[in-house]
């Protein structure tokens, strides 16, 4: 989820494999490589290679949507010089299609283009959703640089980035520590994979190993205003430990948070942004807001809370998730009935793996559900709260960020739901079980079954997790608000 006001392979291949696989031809891995030629340049060149050539016309397609992006950006409008080469390599200009889309004709085996990341970060306002060059720094987001060959979404890719001699490199997809200059080879279980991935360079980059346990840690950052680096590793690497520990389980190799301090380009840019990934989480804020030796002890409750609800979609919705997260739609945002699950069901597990750390954890929970949910509950339209909440999240399906009361509304009552599924399933076993059992046992579920969860299936997977009967629970929550 954006506002902050808010894998082992075969799990990634567990949560994507139901990408559609053409059934033309196939084709071999996917070879990508991303050039950022010299300091200065404002695009960056894009190589994508397969084998054999096509046999018939496929399309070359970029996303509009993106996972949990809940919305629309048209990352294919700043595209430039989009070429299909056959295997002799003779090149020509690809023919632009209806919605995101270019032709390849039969012959097919390479495609080259630039993408303006100048022209990305001025024309889409929000920070969360930009790739961007300044001066000495390189940061991009996977699904505003590579396309996919339609009907290969399944197909692994594998990835090269090649930057100016000097410049460092770093790939979320494959962490180098230390950050060092040189070319960097990753390779990812398919295209959702790729395309959730960040990309760090340039010598005004900071790359810091925060831990290795349980799993390798790293905090990339950049900084246009003043930043207490040693207090904000410290702030990411609690609120990681706390989370792995809530959950139980660290279903990927390592974990990266991307954090960006900006001074804004206008007015109308908006800044203060976060969003989850796979194996790392972004944080894209305006140079003023970055934690400082001036500091309080609120900003620090801040900040953690923020780290740990972003690092908690890890697992919710990114490992267990309701219809519409996966087999992700990458032309439109798909139309989801379960964003109070993956928006308020994960904050509330932050908001339990943080209290693990407070003096009085039960204090803790009960402030965050005052300030966090139930007042914006109550301060919300009363238009918004008669919609069952099924249909509240298919509004915010595609206006989440851009009319957040509708973002705020639907999290909060999924939060609430969460916090009173929590009650029952405690109160019923006297402590012991509770809903991190039933969040736990839904991420194994996921990756054994593969596929997601319907909302009619969740009480039953609720109460074999914990044997509580967690239907009348859901189904109040899901109703109009009196």
């Amino acid at each position: 989820m954006r506002p902050t006001t808010v894998l082992a392979i075969a799990v990634l291949a567990a949560v994507c494999g139901g990408a559609r696989e053409s059934t033309a031809q196939p084709v071999s891995d996917i070879r990508y490589t991303a050039h950022y030629a010299r300091a200065g340049d404002t695009t960056i060149a894009i190589e994508m290679t397969w084998t054999p050539p096509l046999t018939a016309a496929r399309a070359l397609v970029m996303p509009r949507a993106i996972p949990m992006g809940y919305g629309e950006q048209r990352y294919d409008a700043i595209l430039r010089e989009v070429t299909a080469h056959d295997a002799a390599g003779t090149g020509r200009a690809a023919t632009r299609e209806e919605g995101p889309r270019w032709r390849l004709e039969a012959g097919t085996a390479r495609v080259t283009y630039r993408v303006d990341l100048a022209a990305l970060e001025r024309t889409v306002k929000a920070a969360s959703d930009q790739s961007r060059v300044r001066d000495g720094y390189l940061g991009a987001l996977g699904y505003s640089l590579f396309a996919f060959l339609d009907g290969a979404e399944a197909r692994p890719a594998r990835l090269r980035v090649e930057a100016p001699s000097t410049w460092p490199v770093f790939v979320t997809l494959a962490p180098r520590f230390p950050f060092a200059p040189g070319a960097v080879e990753a390779s990812a279980a398919d295209y959702y994979a790729l395309a959730d991935a960040q990309i760090i360079m340039g010598p005004k980059a900071e790359v810091r190993r925060l831990t290795t346990t349980p799993v390798p840690v790293y905090l990339a950052s950049y900084a246009e205003g003043p930043v207490d680096l040693d207090r904000v590793g410290r702030l990411a690497r609690t609120a990681f430990e706390r989370v792995a520990a809530w959950f139980g389980s660290t279903p990927f190799e390592h974990y990266t948070l991307h954090q960006e301090l900006l001074t804004p380009l206008s007015p109308e840019h908006e800044y203060g942004m976060s969003m989850e990934h796979l194996g790392s989480s972004t944080y894209y804020l305006a140079a003023s807001a970055g934690i400082t030796a001036a500091s309080t002890a609120a900003d620090d409750a801040r900040v953690l809370y923020n780290y740990a609800h972003h690092i908690a979609h890890a697992w919710v919705p990114k490992r267990a998730y309701g219809q519409g997260y996966f087999p992700f739609q990458w032309e439109l945002a798909p139309v989801i009935d379960s964003i109070w699950f993956a928006e308020g069901f994960g904050q509330y597990a932050a908001i339990l793996a943080v209290a693990a750390g407070t003096p009085d954890p039960a204090a803790f929970r009960a402030d965050m559900l005052e300030r966090r949910f139930r007042t914006n509950v109550t301060s919300a339209p009363d238009f918004l709260k008669r919609l069952p909440l099924v249909e509240l999240s298919r509004i915010a399906s595609t206006r989440y960020a851009e009319d957040f009361r509708t973002g705020r509304l639907v999290f909060s009552r999924g939060g609430l739901m969460a916090a009173a599924i929590d009650d029952r399933i405690q109160r019923e076993t006297s402590g012991a079980k509770s809903l991190r059992d039933a969040l736990r046992f839904l991420v194994a579920w996921t990756a054994r079954e593969q596929r997601a969860f319907t909302i009619e299936e969740l009480p039953a997977l609720m109460q074999t997790a914990t044997g509580v009967d967690t239907r009348a629970a859901i189904e109040e929550w899901l109703k109009p608000l009196p």
